[in-house]
Formats: structure tokens, C-alpha cells, sequence
């Protein structure tokens, strides 16, 4: 793995203690804008979807330029600048593992799934996570509860993608020196594809609460078409550094949070799943998984054939009742284990990325575009890396590059890093989505063990913004 050994935290701590000195220094060479990255990205024509509309789908370096001109601020907003920049950006979120929301730029590189009612922003760095921009004619939803990333609409201005974003978490930081902002904050992002390998990306923050006019900057980003993203933990590695403890002064109660973890979330009562034939792909005319899915059970039907060591473990962890349970201190729950809050899926023809609401409200991406298991990229991860082929009407995800530190149940059902899973994911009407799994892993099972999953559809719920390391550090209010 390229980073797993790096705190992303950290290293946004001390990127955030270097800008704040300068706001309107641009980002060392290398940050902002990837891991060296080109000035120039790959020549060729601009690709289009289905519609005709610029298909900005692909793997990114870090939009550069993200150190913008000194804002005019209000007196107050400057002070909380001034103020964070003689702590050193000891508070910066970021550091904590917490997402910094738009139009933040990290380090590390950002993908792009686009399709014609719906564009997934993927982050490598920072938390993992994702944005979504709908682009369904809809609205702002009314009584939005602020979050990280806000809630984005989004519409086609010719050729650039135009974003419009509100409804921000008012704690969060959304760039390296910490400029506050209340929450009336509103983020306009323009992306322009300009070719095969290059965008632009201009971007304008209103908020007369902090601002004595809008600020407005502008980026830049090339396609790194041979590269491929690997999975970043943040909190895998961040554990607690004494001097951001120190910043937060956290109580006792915080204290006795962070050492005994969150709860799981409760699940939310699914509509009763639609009737209706099972949708196809205009794309290819393959079945359509696309949705939001809401399981009907998180827990496996029965215990594996485990080996004695295995055997001895998982008697270990329940009957400690899950105490040193990954997913209660925000760690991530793999390829196996699912949480009771909704998925989602978005298909295109080539990859299929599927998001989580709850844990690490992160996501797995399967590739169904011929290319094999390549472990040289991440030989270990969380969630392995996931190669899909068609057979008929069944989605086969063959997984494999597993670390062993994921449960795959909430009893504490333990794999080794040699694990291989198949999914076999069938849609055999509007409503419902079937998934086999069969784990095959010779260190720890005496025989392959298989099992069945339904989720249903709930056509009328979108994925809410779940922030596992902001309820760990009792942020939200």
C-alpha cells in the first residue's frame, strides 16, 4: 500500500500549520494537485456521454491552486483566523480525521463517476468519502440538515458541470487556515473539461456573515489515466496525538467515548419495496442494479466452518461483547459486513460504484472493464479489490487483497488477509436485489462458506451524511 502507513490527519495538520502562516501561498510542490503531478495532463478529444454532455468520469490529481487570495473578512472571521494560525491548525478537523468539506482540496487524488442524472465525486485522501452532485433538475431539499459536504445540485452550463452547494456543517473547515464561516454559507464550483486530459474548476464562496464580498479562486487538475486510487484510513493510523487531545481539552465524558467507541445506528423503517419488471442498462442492456438498497439483515445466518485458532478468537470476541469491535472506533467493515443504514448503487458501464451511508460513509468500486487483479497496486486493504464480469443476468464480483482486520458480523466473526469472496448480485424485479456470497479462506475455514442477502429498494430515500469519527469526537451537537 502506497499510504497506509501515512496519517493523512497529521499530514493535513501540518499542511494546514504551513498555509496558515501564508493563506495566500499556493500548496507545496506536490500537494493540492497529487502526488507529482503533471503541469499538462494527456492530449486527445474531449470525451461525451450518452447525452452529448462532456463526461468528466476518471481519475484526477488534487485541483491545484488551493491556496486562494487573502479573503476580505469581517473583523470577527479574521480574529478566528488569526487565533487558529497561533495554534498551528491544532484544530483543524481535517487533522481528526474529520472531512474537510468543500471546497477544500486534499493532497491525494479524486475520481470522478459521472452519469447523466448523477456525478459521484470520490476522495482518495482525507476520509474516503464522497460527494454527490445531483443533476435531476431537482432542488435543494427544504429543512436541510447541515453536513461535512452540504447538499449539491447541479446543472450543465454548455460544456461546464455547474455545482451548487449549501447547507454546510458550521464547525467544519473548508480550506488549511481555517476561515470560518456560518450557515449561510453558499459554494458555487464550475468544472470544465477542457479535453481528454485536463479541467478547470473555478469556485465562489457567498457568506455575508464572514465576507465583505464573495471570494473567488480558481484550480486546475490533469488525468492520470494509468493510475489507480488505493484505500486511505485515515484514523487506521491517527491515534490520538497528545497535542490535538490538548486543543479539544476533551471532558471525561469525550474521553470515555473515545475509549469505549459509538454505538451502531439505528436502522430506519423501509418503505415497502415497489412491484415492477427488473430495469435494464440504456448503456448495454444489462440488468440494472442501480438504487438505494436497504438490507434486511446485517447479521450472517450461521457461524462459519472455522478452524480451531479461528474458533478460539471469535469465542474471544463474543465474549468480550464486542468491545474492541472496529466499526464502534470508525473503522471501516470491509467487503462482508454490511451496517443496517441504506446502500447505493450507481452503474455505468465499465466500473459500478457502491456507497455507504453509515460506517465510514465511504465505498467500493467494482470494475467491469476486462482488467485483472493487479496487487501490486494494494496488496492489503480493507476492502479489497473488486473485479465484476456479467454472466447472463448475474453480476459476479470476484475480491481478493483483504487485510484481516475487519469483522464480518457484528459478533465478531474474524478472516485472514487470505480471504476470497464471490458476489453474485441478481435484481429479479424492481424491488428487491439478491446477493450470494461464498468466502473461500484456507487459514482460518475447513470449507468454503456461503450465504444469502436481500435488500429492498427505497426509491424515495437518498443517503444521508453519516460521520462516524464526528459522533466519536462528539462534534455534532
Amino acid at each position: 500500500m502506497r499510504h497506509t502507513a501515512l496519517c493523512l490527519g497529521i499530514a493535513a495538520f501540518l499542511l494546514g500549520a504551513a498555509l496558515a502562516q501564508n493563506p495566500a501561498a499556493p500548496p507545496p510542490d506536490g500537494r493540492g494537485r497529487g502526488r507529482g503531478a503533471p503541469k499538462k495532463g494527456p492530449p486527445g478529444p474531449l470525451p461525451r456521454m450518452a447525452d452529448g454532455k462532456p463526461d468528466i468520469t476518471g481519475i484526477w490529481n488534487g485541483f491545484g491552486g488551493s491556496g486562494q487570495p487573502g479573503a476580505d473578512m469581517l473583523p470577527w472571521a479574521a480574529k478566528i483566523v488569526e487565533e487558529r494560525r497561533a495554534k498551528q491548525g491544532a484544530e483543524d478537523y481535517e487533522a481528526r480525521c474529520l472531512p474537510g468539506g468543500p471546497p477544500r482540496a486534499a493532497p491525494y487524488h479524486t475520481a470522478f463517476f459521472a452519469t447523466p442524472k448523477l456525478v459521484v465525486m470520490l476522495f482518495e485522501g482525507n476520509t474516503h468519502m464522497y460527494r454527490q452532485f445531483f443533476l435531476d433538475g431537482s432542488s435543494h431539499p427544504n429543512n436541510l440538515k447541515p453536513t461535512f459536504y452540504g447538499d449539491s445540485r447541479a446543472h450543465w452550463d454548455g460544456d461546464t458541470l455547474v455545482v451548487d452547494t449549501v447547507s454546510f456543517f458550521e464547525k467544519s473547515w473548508f480550506d488549511f487556515p481555517g476561515t470560518p464561516h456560518t450557515k449561510a454559507m453558499h459554494v458555487i464550483e464550475t468544472f470544465h473539461r477542457i479535453d481528454y486530459g485536463n479541467m478547470e474548476m473555478d469556485v465562489t464562496i457567498e457568506d455575508p456573515g464572514v465576507f465583505t464580498k464573495p471570494l473567488t479562486f480558481h484550480r486546475t487538475t490533469t488525468l492520470e489515466p494509468s493510475f489507480e486510487m488505493t484505500e486511505y484510513v485515515c484514523n487506521e493510523n491517527n491515534q490520538d496525538p497528545g497535542h490535538l487531545d490538548a486543543a479539544y481539552k476533551l471532558d471525561s465524558a469525550a474521553a470515555k467515548r473515545k475509549a469505549e467507541g459509538v454505538p451502531p445506528p439505528a436502522a430506519r423503517k423501509p418503505p415497502a419495496p415497489p412491484s415492477g419488471p427488473t430495469p435494464r442498462s440504456p448503456e448495454d442492456g444489462k440488468v440494472d442494479l442501480s438504487g438505494v438498497w436497504v438490507p434486511t439483515s446485517t447479521l450472517l445466518p450461521n457461524d462459519p466452518p472455522y478452524q480451531p485458532a479461528a474458533q478460539k478468537l471469535y469465542d474471544e470476541r463474543k465474549a468480550n461483547k464486542g468491545k474492541d469491535d472496529p466499526e464502534r472506533f470508525c473503522l471501516p467493515n470491509g467487503a462482508v459486513r454490511i451496517n443496517p443504514l441504506p446502500y447505493k448503487i450507481v452503474q455505468r458501464k465499465e466500473q459500478i460504484v457502491l456507497l455507504w451511508e453509515g460506517n465510514t460513509h465511504s465505498y467500493r468500486r467494482f470494475f467491469l472493464d476486462g482488467r485483472p487483479h493487479n496487487l501490486d497496486i494494494e496488496p492489503e486493504s480493507w476492502t479489497g479489490q473488486s473485479i465484476g464480469k456479467w454472466e447472463g443476468d448475474t453480476l459476479v464480483v470476484d475480491t481478493v487483497g483483504f487485510n484481516d482486520k475487519t469483522w464480518l458480523d457484528s459478533t465478531g466473526k474474524p478472516h485472514s488477509d487470505a480471504m476470497h469472496l464471490i458476489e453474485r448480485y441478481r435484481r429479479p424485479d424492481l424491488g428487491h436485489l439478491n446477493v450470494e456470497l461464498t468466502i473461500e479462506d484456507a487459514k482460518v475455514l475447513t470449507k468454503p462458506y456461503s450465504f444469502n442477502r436481500t435488500f429492498t429498494l427505497a426509491p424515495t430515500w437518498e443517503l444521508q451524511e453519516y460521520v462516524c469519527q464526528a459522533l466519536l469526537d462528539g462534534i455534532y451537537e
